[in-house]
């Protein structure tokens, strides 16, 4: 008898999965680094990254469909791979994935970075949705200390 091993999923090959699910199971639309604009009323953005440098984005893609369960129908589900977060990432100023970033008829509400604990990530969610609309950080660029014009 000869034993087979096979290769598991590879990390970028389960955020696909679970991509994938959060799009047939709870009606995420997935959304590309070039999308012009975002949909009208309320819409929620989870921005992903390779899970290989950061285990929360897989937590993500399970925890936000339950927390925007509590917002209703009414919110637009949005989720970006990613090749896509990168771009988006710069757009709104995030440091990190996973983040949601919540935007009202396409002006910019807030975001919510990495995993809390649930309560907490549930009342941010809510808070951030509920909100009034607010200036998008203006993104800076870091470099690093040893590159020349770098801030001392």
């Amino acid at each position: 008898m000869m034993l087979e091993l096979k290769a598991g999923a590879t990390s970028l090959e389960r955020l696909e999965s679970a991509i994938a699910r959060m799009q047939q199971k709870h009606g995420f639309v997935r959304v590309a680094a070039d999308a012009p604009q975002f949909p009208a009323g309320l819409a929620a953005l989870l921005l992903t990254d390779d899970p290989q440098r950061n285990l929360e984005v897989l937590d993500a893609c399970v925890i936000l469909p339950e927390a925007l369960n509590g917002l209703g129908a009414d919110v637009a589900r949005l989720v970006a791979g990613p090749e896509a977060s990168a771009a988006l990432m710069q757009r709104f100023a995030v440091a990190r994935a996973p983040a949601v970033v919540f935007l009202r008829d396409g002006d910019y509400l807030g975001s919510l970075n990495g995993i809390r604990d649930w309560q907490e990530y549930r009342d941010e969610v809510a808070r951030l949705a509920a909100g009034p609309a607010r200036p998008r950080p203006i993104p800076i660029p870091v470099r690093d200390a040893g590159t020349s014009g770098a801030c001392a």
